[in-house]
């Protein structure tokens, strides 16, 4: 308790909350519904807007408190977002999809090593770092593959503000894409795959799917969670090939005992399997489910309060062009990827 006394900032969490629990309260007058702005996109662009008046003094008061909602917060409402997807939802997602992140997965940290290490001339380790956030699950990934690669606290940091930079671009550009070329892909259902194939952070899925049709959430998380899935399996990949022959039976027991799947990935699993099993009753599901938009909605708040344009010189430009190809290269090849093999 007071380590968590500690760690929260009144200030910081006043700014979330007045954040979070305005955009609900905004989302629901009729000219906001007609402009087709949820709350969480409105708790978005308040904490994104309330960023830039922050000076960086303030900015690392409320890093810590921000962190909480963005992380233990953010992973709950995750967790009890399980609850609400039905279980077709969940069958029709299908092995295609589990071989579509696989392969995304592959090719995103392989360019990464390529294009970063012999082209940009970055250090291997934040070639990696960059590419795993990319790739699989956005800061969280970066963070999981630290021990792996021994990135610098200078690399991890790079890292991070490159899968926040892109990740906040996809919120944009995806929704856009699916109300300007509808087109674009055979279904809507596969619009919600590719949010959820290639957009970094699981918060910036939710966002980019809500922003295109609320009812594309379901299909885009659960997209989003197989690739979470494959973080465990894929370190374990990248620890055994990365580390010298000499030191390698050492390093794959590090790696082994370091990496696992994270914790909130399994309870997510777990919601589901009781949602299937265990049907609750309308008025709980309907409380579950208004706690769930709070906290998402104050996850958002938070994740815009804490982007802003330092971070571009946080970064600095070859990590940033990396962060670019990489977030291009996505886009691309998740797109031919359901041309060729539609889902």
């Amino acid at each position: 308790m007071n380590a968590f006394a500690r760690a929260l900032s009144l200030p910081a969490a006043g700014l979330t909350l007045t954040c979070g629990l305005g955009a609900l309260a905004l989302a629901t007058l009729p000219a906001v519904e007609a402009l087709g702005l949820s709350a969480l996109a409105l708790a978005l662009l308040a904490g994104l807007a309330l960023a830039h008046t922050l000076n960086t003094r303030q900015r690392q008061r409320a890093a810590s408190t921000l962190n909480l909602f963005k992380g233990p917060v953010l992973k709950a409402a995750i967790v009890l977002y399980a609850l609400r997807i039905p279980l077709d939802a969940v069958q029709a997602l299908g092995s295609g999809v589990i071989l579509l992140d696989a392969l995304l997965i592959a090719m995103t940290l392989g360019a990464a090593l390529v294009i970063g290490r012999r082209w940009l001339g970055l250090n291997t380790d934040a070639a990696l770092l960059i590419g795993a956030g990319s790739g699989i699950c956005g800061a969280a990934a970066v963070l999981a593959a630290e021990p792996v690669v021994k990135g610098k606290e200078r690399d991890v940091a790079m890292a991070v503000a490159t899968v926040v930079l892109f990740g906040s671009l996809n919120m944009l550009v995806l929704p856009l894409l699916f109300h300007c070329l509808p087109q674009l892909f055979e279904s809507e259902r596969e619009f919600a795959i590719y949010t959820g194939a290639t957009v970094q952070e699981v918060a910036q899925v939710i966002v980019a799917a809500n922003a295109m049709h609320p009812a594309l959430v379901d299909t885009a998380l659960l997209t989003k969670m197989v690739r979470i899935m494959m973080l465990a399996p894929a370190l374990l990949v990248l620890g055994s090939l990365y580390r010298p022959p000499a030191t390698e039976g050492q390093a794959q027991a590090t790696t082994q005992q370091r990496v696992r799947v994270p914790l909130f990935a399994m309870l997510f699993l777990g919601m589901l399997l009781i949602h299937a099993l265990v049907p609750l009753p309308t008025a709980i599901q309907a409380l579950l489910a208004h706690l769930d938009d709070i906290l998402l909605a104050l996850a958002m708040a938070a994740l815009g309060l804490t982007t802003h344009l330092g971070l571009l010189r946080q970064a600095g430009w070859k990590p940033l062009l990396l962060g670019a190809i990489l977030w291009l290269l996505l886009l691309v090849a998740g797109g031919l990827a359901l041309h060729l093999w539609p889902l």
